[in-house]
């Protein structure tokens, strides 16, 4: 309710709009949601995506000066922004709101928002806890979509047709591994309904580039699509996969997807290294939690290979990539062992 009042005054009073998202298929699916449904009502829309390799996850100093140097009014984080506490605090300071839509755990405190979207907030009691991010979007457009509808905004009174975006949904739902609730599985399933419509043009010369000539279902979000979306983020190249679900041009559609198709490969090709690698250093004998390293692994690919180590050897694993700054590691678990 108070983020949807607040992005409608934006629209109402011409206010610049920023969007941070995360560089994953939930982060680009959440942003595609909200610009696409957003462009019908105001072209003030900065949307900005942190490069993993350079500045980490979330919302960060450098892309809060960007955002100021825009002169942005009112800010968006997406898949992100939950546990942001000094960064929001800061951009606050220069009279810039924050909307914090997520769906990640909380900290011990919240940030100091001008509201937080996010199911899994501790006081949250609605039950959608197993939403992604690009769920909570979906949700956040519904609010937004009755009150302009209210404030007639649409021509004839007649609200956007907003099962259009349940494609971007399913996508960010299945690529983001939530648990399919009732409410998942039927965003899911309508959405791949949705999607071989291929009314997504983006989507649409993705899934050619792919090569799929089948109805696409589960299988191809989660290893064909999804893929290669996330690969662009992996290898440095955050903003494409966004770009790609936003644009609504064929030629800048498939220059995107191919692109993304060759960074997959590349992808694969690093993936298999590490995976190599961090293999050979684990203790067969041990049934403790895996914990491998090495100053040569691609930070882009330890969150696969830290995946594929716990699928295999059934331990929680932890794959730490070395730099000369900083370690940076990704973790994944098994069931009932909260990492």
């Amino acid at each position: 309710e108070k983020a949807s009042s607040r992005v409608i005054r934006a629209i109402e009073e011409r206010e610049r709009l920023g969007i941070i998202d995360d560089y994953d298929v939930d982060g680009s699916t959440s942003a595609s949601i909200l610009v696409k449904f957003l462009k019908n009502f105001t072209s003030s829309i900065i949307l900005k995506i942190p490069n993993r390799l350079v500045d980490g996850y979330g919302p960060n100093i450098k892309l809060m000066k960007e955002m100021l140097e825009n002169k942005v009014d009112l800010l968006l984080t997406l898949d992100c922004g939950t546990t942001s506490n000094e960064v929001i605090s800061k951009i606050k300071k220069q009279n810039v709101e924050v909307i914090v839509i997520d769906h990640h755990l909380q900290g011990v405190t919240l940030p100091d928002a001008f509201a937080i979207v996010n199911p899994n907030k501790n006081v949250d009691k609605s039950g959608l806890e197993n939403l992604c991010a690009a769920g909570v979007s979906f949700f956040l457009i519904i609010s937004l979509n009755r009150k302009l509808k209210k404030l007639n905004f649409f021509s004839n009174n007649t609200a956007a047709n907003l099962l259009k975006f349940l494609d971007l949904v399913a996508l960010g739902t299945i690529c983001d591994l939530v648990k399919l609730d009732l409410v998942n599985r039927t965003l899911v399933k309508q959405g791949i309904k949705v999607i071989n419509k291929k009314t997504n043009l983006g989507l649409k010369s993705l899934i050619e580039k792919s090569s799929s000539d089948e109805e696409v279902n589960e299988y191809h979000l989660g290893f064909i699509l999804g893929p290669r979306i996330n690969a662009a983020g992996r290898v440095g190249k955050s903003n494409l996969g966004a770009n790609l679900l936003i644009s609504d041009r064929e030629d800048i559609n498939t220059d995107i997807a191919e692109k993304l198709d060759t960074y997959n490969s590349l992808r694969k090709s690093i993936e298999n290294n590490v995976q190599i690698q961090a293999k050979n250093q684990v203790d067969l004998s041990s049934k403790d939690i895996i914990c491998v390293n090495s100053e040569n692994w691609h930070p882009g690919v330890i969150g696969i290979v830290a995946g594929k180590l716990t699928e295999e050897f059934n331990r929680p694993s932890i794959v730490i990539a070395e730099n000369e700054k900083c370690c940076k590691a990704s973790c994944r678990s098994v069931k009932n062992f909260h990492i």
